[in-house]
């Protein structure tokens, strides 16, 4: 948060520097923790270990149990694990938000007071899948498509829930005038068929497989509010990502100018909005999981916030507080959590 406000008076050299210790520091912090210090950290010990349970089993990725058999292959534990996820999952966050953001460090600072905490500290295949897709929102700004299924292609192989990352090749680079007024209202009506829509019966078994049969033994079982995290009404970070979105959409065009990925970034937290409200009443999980794989897209949406305000330090400040709320909500989250496992 410090060099964030004093970025633009550090030199070129000094800046990659210093994002890099930054960023080695991150890796050491995730990879380094011990089991039980943040959630779900001891149920990947156990499916590292091989001792977790059927439905847990039936939803868990190739890539992890390659991961893990190599890893216990010579014999390490658990927090080696811990550390080649961090690596890889750091490692792209940090570079795909610096190709992105004018204000590497401020983006930084947004990513570490949420994303970092919930995804590298606790989701830990989500958050490769997530560092993923926000190089493929890089590569689709840039009309690069094919890149951009790779990465989406790339991502599923971490977590099958990165699949509905296809849906950007729907999303254009214009907001008209009939979709600014549905994305104005889809935080009003969303909220209402949070509590009262429930659209499995219409979604056919063919669609989502084993990952969605799987999520629904979880909900019968009684663990998707324990595995789908606190619910909206208590969601500090979304009741802020609900304002930064109408912000962004308001000031659209002024924003364009600033960054030109502006459209491409509502649209796809517009889409996360959707996974939250509509995908509730299938199952929590899937609600909280898919928007939090969207919601990536917030991070550039708080950066450019920052241009909506006058010197530029003004609006650095104001994100700088903010950040510190959303950090120590995550703080109060995690402690929550541990507290009542």
């Amino acid at each position: 948060m410090s060099l964030s406000l004093i970025e633009e008076r550090l030199r070129d050299r000094d800046k990659k520097v210093l994002y890099v210790l930054v960023g080695v520091m991150m890796i050491l912090i995730a990879g380094l923790r011990e089991p039980g210090s943040t959630p779900d950290s001891e149920t990947y010990e156990e499916m590292y270990n091989g001792t977790y349970n059927e439905v847990l089993q039936d939803i868990t990725e190739p890539s992890f149990t390659f991961i893990s058999f190599v890893l216990n292959s010579m014999s390490l534990g658990v927090n080696a694990l811990f550390l080649t996820y961090a690596l890889i999952s750091v490692t792209i966050h940090m570079a795909a938000l610096w190709k992105f953001s004018k204000l590497p460090f401020m983006t930084l600072t947004i990513y570490v007071s949420f994303f970092y905490m919930m995804h590298d500290m606790v989701q830990i295949r989500c958050s490769v899948a997530s560092g993923l897709f926000i190089w493929a929102m890089y590569f689709y700004n840039q009309r690069k498509k094919l890149y951009t299924f790779y990465c989406i292609l790339a991502g599923i192989l971490f977590h099958y829930s990165a699949a509905t990352g296809f849906v950007i090749f729907l999303l254009d680079f214009k907001i008209r005038r009939w979709e600014k007024i549905a994305m104005y209202l889809l935080i009003p009506v969303g909220i209402v068929a949070y509590s009262h829509l429930d659209i499995s019966s219409f979604i056919p078994e063919s669609i989502g497989g084993e990952k969605l049969i799987a999520y629904r033994k979880l909900k019968d079982m009684g663990l998707d509010e324990e595995q789908g995290g606190y619910p909206l009404k208590y969601h500090l970070v979304i009741w802020l990502n609900f304002v930064v979105f109408y912000a962004a959409l308001f000031y659209e065009k002024y924003l364009s100018e600033k960054s030109n990925y502006m459209v491409l970034a509502i649209k796809v937290q517009a889409v996360g909005f959707c996974c939250l409200f509509f995908l509730n009443g299938v199952t929590m999980i899937l609600s909280s999981r898919l928007n939090s794989y969207f919601s990536v897209a917030s991070i550039l949406l708080w950066t450019s916030a920052t241009y909506l305000f006058a010197p530029l330090q003004v609006g650095k400040i104001i994100n700088s507080v903010i950040n510190f709320i959303r950090f120590i909500t995550s703080m109060l989250f995690f402690a929550l959590s541990l507290y009542f496992q």
